[in-house]
């Protein structure tokens, strides 16, 4: 705004040097983008000057370092006693490098009036125009609607006072307006009782008292308790509850203020809503504390008058209620509670689809800026919801499964059942689902504070969730029975068939890269494994990450070759061949051999990365102009010898990684790009109960391994039962002894999903989660192909996301995403939308927003954490990279927009800063705070 305008003026003076800026009004600011901004860009040194000796110091200063080239802002005062003195540099300036800027030549230019009094430049006037210049020129505009010339010293006031008090000073108070002033500005209030004439603030003070009741009383009795019954009055009237009595019940202190007109309610509190959606915000969230502080008032409007414990009635006030997050959490918690004992799936069905409803209502003020205990609870209820499904599928499968003859079975009836139907994720949601309501801060008030009838609830809920896991176990192990059967039957002969029902790892080179890659296109093919992922961890984690940029082209049923180990089937992957063809350790040797003998590809391939023992992110990158092999090893190595629970490992350790190493990588690649993505196994929960080979059984007890055994000698039929014997010489696999060389096993077999094997001697301590078996986790792994993404014309447009001005280490940062509706769009669709902001800094706290249907500029205030770096002192400026995503609705499905700019804090090199060591929170034993649980 007035940026842009100072600009136009600056722009022409350059490259003139001394530039003298007068600005008696002080209009620029010290660190304001447009000044020390466009001086960087352009070589000038800014010297900000109100008195003579400071001067004389910049100019003295400026003398060592010739070529320099000035810019001067005179920032004294017309009526300054002792004016600013610099003949020296006017002598040094061309005539047509001196510019006055006047806030009166500003406001008579941006609104085309040229009537503004210079008034508006008298010292009291200017900094509160200037301090409020979008409510100036707002106010201004309220003028011009009732009249089209006049502009008299009144109307200026008005517009003062307009612009500070953010009404429009030229129409009647609304009950917002009366709110605002009497609470969230009353310090303004005082200002202007002192600064303004006394007419202007007397007409003010009339108007509010002919506001309605509560709102009335504002100035002259306790604002608290007003503004303590209107809003509970407002809350109470969403439920249709008798607000006269339970105002006086709930706080006596409320009686005199309980005749409160409910149309005026209505009316006010859709209002505030769109006029002043933060204080109102900021009012519900006192009342919240008002009912929380006493349990007994709780208890009394939610268990007594709202009765949530009914699962029917805790729905109805989910529906209703459209202002406070407490209640709706109380209800949606007695839901939650509901589903688990329950497990009512129809009512919680509609329940779940209430919220994603809501979740675009616009001007449902309670999910305005929903917190992160409302978020967890309400993914705890969908999960909750989705897992029992899962649960009750998963029982009817099984019972279908428990009656097939083997040579029935088929593996597209498992892979329907695992991935399409989502049995993969029981476990994790389970694993989830358990950590959340034990350890997850899900509950609106402490747990003492709930009523003892939902305190009871909640209990046995979460004993039903245990028991539920329980049987959810048991059902799992007969799906992967009858999977182990299956593969007894088929294994050695599909991994054989170019057209087996499944890819094996083996053949996605063939299969997937060959079928679908031409090296003559043009087109860069990128294959990317990541070891040990699960089918589940791939839908739920990493493809939204990869549709951000690819589109899916084709996704198979894939499997991991036999025994899931990582030596054999990744290298499988690169190899194209079973193990037994193998002719290098070095998976690049692998794969540059397949290359020249099935596609003629003779690639020279760079090593970016080749480093197994990297615990987290990529292991091996070999890049070429063709085709790039990348391999990531998070998953497989952050399971090994980690006791934290699948859910811990997936919402952190996994999380994390793929936010940073995973998005580095996608970013770096072409758009036109062809992706293979896949795994070489998944994993397991490890059972505890364990079945030792016995010793005569094998040649060395490194022949057994918690998941397989390769043996010389078939179990007794009590041990038999409990393995799934495979021929080695079928498996494709070397057949010699990793304890002697020369001594070759017969057979590799396979725990059944009740144990886990055990050597003839030693320790027996599995980790929680392993491969190296024969499961549907273990052996299900994703076989994807991506390509490039069909560019769609959004909805809404990130326009602008900057900062406001440039700060100074300490300050807060003011953020600005200015959000435009796209022209090639239906304004009908793009009205009243409901959009979501979220920031790649963690610090910054995800908003839901309004969208009006015009463009709209959004101003979020961060505080961020600096680190100063040795570079950054040098360099003056710490650089904050930062990211926003702006997330809303289209046709039914979520879009994203994301959008990024550099944050830049001025360093003060005044302060005196303690060195500390980058690794004393390591040594300490801190965890980084991405992965704390």
């Amino acid at each position: 705004m007035i940026e842009e305008w100072i600009l136009q003026k600056i722009e022409p003076l350059k490259p003139a040097s001394p530039i003298i800026v007068r600005d008696p009004q002080r209009i620029l600011q010290r660190g304001a983008q447009v000044i020390d901004g466009w001086a960087k860009a352009n070589g000038y040194s800014v010297f900000f000057c109100t008195g003579n000796l400071g001067l004389r110091e910049m100019v003295e200063a400026s003398r060592d370092e010739p070529g320099t080239q000035i810019l001067v802002v005179d920032r004294s005062r017309k009526e300054a006693a002792i004016p600013l003195f610099y003949p020296d540099l006017m002598a040094r300036t061309k005539p047509n490098a001196r510019l006055e800027l006047t806030l009166c030549d500003y406001l008579r230019e941006v609104t085309g009036d040229p009537h503004w009094p210079r008034l508006v430049e008298e010292r009291t006037v200017a900094r509160l125009v200037l301090e409020n210049l979008e409510g100036t020129l707002a106010a201004h505009r309220y003028l011009r609607a009732v009249e089209a010339n006049r502009f008299t010293d009144t109307d200026l006031y008005k517009i003062v006072l307009g612009a500070v008090l953010k009404i429009n000073p030229f129409r009647k108070l609304s009950a917002a307006d009366a709110r605002r002033l009497a609470i969230g500005q009353h310090d303004q209030l005082e200002e202007l009782n002192r600064l303004l004439p006394r007419p202007i603030m007397a007409s003010l003070h009339e108007a509010l008292a002919a506001v309605p009741k509560p709102f009335c009383w504002l100035l002259t009795r306790d604002p608290e308790l007003v503004v303590r019954s209107f809003t509970l009055a407002a809350l109470l009237h969403q439920h249709k509850l008798d607000y006269r009595l339970l105002l006086t019940n709930l706080d006596p202190l409320l009686h005199d203020y309980r005749d409160i007109d409910a149309q005026f309610i209505q009316k006010s509190v859709e209002e505030q809503v769109t006029s002043d959606a933060e204080r109102l915000l900021a009012d519900v969230a006192a009342v919240e504390h008002f009912l929380a502080e006493q349990p007994d008032r709780l208890h009394e409007l939610l268990r007594d008058h709202l009765q949530v414990d009914s699962p029917k009635a805790a729905y109805t006030v989910l529906k209703a209620e459209r202002l406070s997050e407490l209640v709706r959490s109380l209800a949606l918690l007695s839901l939650l509670a509901d589903l688990l004992q329950n497990r009512n799936i129809a009512l919680h069905e509609k329940v779940q689809s209430l919220l994603e409803k809501q979740g675009d209502d616009a001007d449902l003020l309670a999910l305005r800026r929903p917190t992160e205990r409302w978020q967890s609870l309400v993914a705890a209820h969908r999960q909750a919801l989705i897992t029992l499904r899962l649960a009750i599928q998963s029982v009817e499968y099984a019972k279908q499964l428990q009656v097939t003859p083997a040579e029935q079975l088929d593996f597209a009836q498992f892979h329907r059942y695992w991935n399409e139907e989502k049995l993969n994720r029981l476990d994790y949601y389970t694993s989830d689902l358990k950590r959340v309501l034990r350890v997850g801060d899900i509950l609106p008030v402490a747990l003492h504070t709930l009523w003892p009838e939902l305190q009871q609830r909640w209990t046995a809920a979460r004993t039903e969730l245990e028991e539920s896991i329980d049987a959810v176990e048991k059902v799992q192990q007969l799906l992967n029975h009858r999977f182990q059967d299956l593969y007894q039957l088929h294994y050695a002969t599909w991994i054989q068939q170019a057209d087996a029902p499944v890819i094996f790892t083996h053949q996605v080179l063939d299969r997937l890269l060959k079928a679908h890659w031409d090296p003559q296109s043009g087109q860069k093919a990128v294959i990317l494994v990541f070891d040990g992922l699960r089918t589940d961890a791939w839908d739920e984690f990493l493809r939204p990450v990869f549709e951000e940029r690819f589109a899916l082209v084709e996704s198979r049923p894939g499997s991991a070759i036999l025994p899931t180990e990582t030596h054999l089937s990744r290298k499988a992957i690169a190899a194209g061949c079973l193990p037994t063809g193998f002719i290098h350790r070095s998976e690049l040797v692998l794969l540059q051999s397949w290359l020249k003998q099935h596609m003629g590809l003779s690639p020279s391939f760079a090593t970016i990365k080749d480093d197994d023992t990297t615990a987290s992110g990529m292991t091996a990158r070999f890049s070429s102009d063709l085709l790039d092999y990348i391999i990531f090893n998070f998953s497989d190595k952050n399971l090994h010898d980690n006791p934290q629970d699948l859910a811990f490992i997936y919402n952190t350790t996994l999380r994390e990684i793929i936010r940073q190493d995973v998005r580095s990588v996608l970013r770096e690649l072409p758009a036109n790009a062809l992706l293979i993505i896949t795994s070489d196994h998944g994993f397991t929960p490890v059972p505890t109960a364990a079945l030792q080979i016995p010793a005569k059984a094998v040649i060395s007890p490194h022949d057994v391994k918690y998941r397989s055994a390769r043996t010389v000698a078939t179990l007794s039929d009590a041990d038999a039962k409990q393995t799934v014997a495979f021929d080695a010489a079928t498996l494709g696999i070397p057949t010699e002894s990793e304890g002697h060389a020369g001594k070759h096993f017969r057979q590799v077999l396979f725990p059944r999903p009740n144990v886990s094997f055990k050597r003839p001697q030693g320790r027996h301590a599995p980790d929680p989660y392993n491969h190296g078996g024969l499961s549907l986790a273990e052996c299900m792994v994703p076989m994807v192909v991506m390509g490039p993404k069909q560019t769609v014309t959004p909805l809404l447009v990130i326009r602008c996301f900057a900062q406001k001005s440039i700060v100074r280490e300490g300050e807060e940062v003011v953020l600005e995403i200015e959000i435009a509706g796209n022209q090639a769009k239906s304004t009908l669709k793009i009205m009243g939308k409901t959009i979501t902001l979220k920031f790649s800094d963690p610090d910054l706290a995800e908003r839901r927003e309004f969208f009006p249907g015009e463009a709209h500029t959004y101003r979020i205030r961060w505080q961020p954490t600096v680190t100063i770096t040795p570079k950054a002192q040098e360099a003056g400026e710490v650089l904050l990279p930062l990211t926003v995503v702006l997330q809303y609705s289209e046709g039914g499905m979520l879009q994203r927009i994301s959008q990024s700019t550099t944050v830049r804090i001025t360093i003060d090199n005044t302060r005196l800063r303690r060195r500390v060591d980058s690794k004393l929170n390591l040594l300490m034993g801190a965890v980084p705070k991405g992965l704390r649980g």
